[in-house]
C-alpha cells in the first residue's frame, strides 16, 4: 500500500481486500474523514497505532489476516459501530475495547481467545457478540447487564461449559448460539493455569473454570473443616441442612477463602458504593482517583445474583441448569452465578428449590 494514501483527505470508504498487503502505512492516520475501512483477506499481522486518528471511522473489517492482537489505540475510535476481525490469530482483546461506547457489533469468530476482558460489559450499545470457533473457557459475568444485547454466538467452544447467569436473568430476550459448547472435558493441565472448581448444586455437578478476577472463591463450611489443613480435593459442606445439597470442591491451585470476604474485597465494595454516591452528587465533575482504582471501580467483576451487590475478587460461586431457548424447552445449559455473602447464597439456593 503506498505511503501517499494520506493525500486522499476526503476519502470516506476504503476497500483493500485481497491485495496481499503485509502492513498498513502510518500515514493512513491522515484519512480523517474515513468512515469505512476494509482490509480483509490480506497478510497483515498488526494494525498501526495511528489508526486512532480515524476519528470518524464507523466500520472496521479485517477478516482473514494474521493479526495477533489489536492495537491499544483502538480504544480511541469513539464512533466505531462495527468491528470484524474474524479468522485471525488473536489471543486476547485489549481492555480498552470497553471504551468503544458506540460499538454495536463485535465479531471475533475463529481466533484463539480464551476469554474477554470484563470491560466488554461497558459496551452499552452492543447488540451482537460473535465469538464462535475460539478457545473460550470463561465469559464476563456481567455480560447480561448490557441492556441492548440481542445475540450472543459462542458456538464451537468445546471447553466453555457455562454461561453467565446474568444472561438468563435479564428481562430482554437474548438469542444464544452454543452448539458444541461444553462437549470436551477440561484437560488436567487447565487446572494448573486457571482456577478449576468442582461444584455440585442440587442435581447439577460439574467442573468449571472461574474467571481470573475471582481469585478468592468462597464456600459455606463447617467449623470442623476450618481446623483442617488445605488439602487437594477436600470437600467443604454447608452446616445448614437446607444446603446439604451444595458442595464446592476446589482444585489444588485455587486460593480458598472461608465464608467471609477478605478485607480487600470489603474495602473495594465500600469504595465502589461511595464512588457511585459521589458521582451522582457531583454530576459530571471529575473525581481525583488513581487511574488503576478508577478503572476497577468503573468496571467491577460482576454483581451478586441475589442482591446485585458489586463483586471484585471474592464471591460464592454456584451452578444451575436452565433452559436457554423458549423455542426449545427441553434444551438446557449450565449458568454460573455468584453471591456476595453466605446469606445471599442460602437465599439463592432456596429460590431454586423444586
Amino acid at each position: 500500500m503506498p505511503e501517499s494514501v494520506h493525500q486522499f483527505l476526503s476519502l470516506k470508504v476504503l476497500y483493500l481486500q485481497n491485495n496481499r498487503i503485509e502492513f498498513l502505512p502510518e500515514t493512513i492516520g491522515a484519512l480523517k474523514n474515513l468512515e469505512l475501512l476494509d482490509v480483509s483477506f490480506n497478510y497483515l499481522d498488526s494494525l498501526p497505532q495511528e489508526i486512532k486518528h480515524l476519528q470518524k471511522l464507523k466500520r472496521l473489517y479485517a477478516f482473514s489476516n494474521r493479526l495477533k492482537e489489536l492495537p491499544k489505540s483502538i480504544e480511541d475510535l469513539q464512533h466505531l459501530e462495527v468491528l470484524g476481525v474474524m479468522k485471525n490469530e488473536i489471543y486476547s482483546l485489549p481492555s480498552g475495547i470497553g471504551h468503544l461506547k458506540k460499538l454495536v457489533e463485535l465479531n471475533v469468530d475463529s481466533n484463539h481467545l480464551t476469554g474477554f476482558p470484563r470491560e466488554l460489559c461497558n459496551l452499552q450499545c452492543l447488540k451482537e457478540l460473535s465469538a464462535s470457533n475460539n478457545n473460550l473457557i470463561t465469559l464476563p459475568l456481567d455480560l447480561g447487564r448490557i441492556q441492548t444485547l440481542v445475540n450472543v454466538f459462542v458456538d464451537n467452544n468445546p471447553l466453555l461449559n457455562w454461561l453467565p447467569l446474568s444472561l438468563k436473568s435479564t428481562t430482554s430476550k437474548i438469542n444464544f448460539g452454543i452448539n458444541r459448547c461444553g462437549t470436551d472435558a477440561l484437560p488436567e493441565h487447565t487446572g494448573r493455569v486457571y482456577q478449576k472448581v468442582n461444584i455440585r448444586w442440587k442435581n447439577s455437578e460439574t467442573s468449571i473454570i472461574l474467571p481470573d478476577e475471582i481469585s478468592h472463591p468462597m464456600s459455606p463450611v463447617t467449623p470442623e473443616v476450618l481446623s483442617l489443613p488445605l488439602l487437594h480435593g477436600i470437600q467443604r459442606r454447608s452446616p445448614s441442612t437446607d444446603c446439604s445439597g451444595v458442595t464446592i470442591n476446589l482444585s489444588q491451585d485455587a486460593k480458598f477463602t472461608f465464608r467471609v470476604p477478605p478485607l480487600l474485597e470489603l474495602s473495594l465494595r465500600s469504595c465502589y458504593n461511595q464512588y457511585e454516591t459521589i458521582k451522582t452528587m457531583a454530576g459530571n465533575s471529575q473525581m481525583a482517583l488513581p487511574r488503576n482504582l478508577e478503572e476497577l471501580l468503573h468496571c467491577p467483576t460482576g454483581h451478586c445474583s441475589k442482591c446485585s451487590q458489586v463483586l471484585f475478587e471474592s464471591a460464592f460461586p454456584f451452578i444451575c441448569q436452565e433452559n436457554y431457548s423458549p423455542q426449545r424447552p427441553n434444551d438446557v445449559f449450565q449458568f454460573l452465578g455468584f453471591c456476595c455473602s453466605e446469606q445471599c447464597f442460602y437465599e439463592k439456593l432456596a429460590d431454586h428449590e423444586p
